[in-house]
């Protein structure tokens, strides 16, 4: 399957909660959190989700 760009436009607060996010062992990276995130809200939505 191709990937997808997705274009984030977050304020710094946003970007705070994202790092406190990751220095808590969620995901090792922006990126990651941003994938997991997307994946979970899929799932809720019943869709499927295709892994890397």
């Amino acid at each position: 399957m191709a990937g997808r760009v997705v274009t984030l436009k977050l304020n710094r607060q946003q970007l705070e909660l994202l790092d406190r996010t990751i220095a808590e062992g969620v995901a090792p990276d922006r990126v990651a959190l941003v994938r997991l995130a997307l994946r979970e809200l899929a799932v809720r939505q019943g869709g499927t989700v295709a892994r890397p």
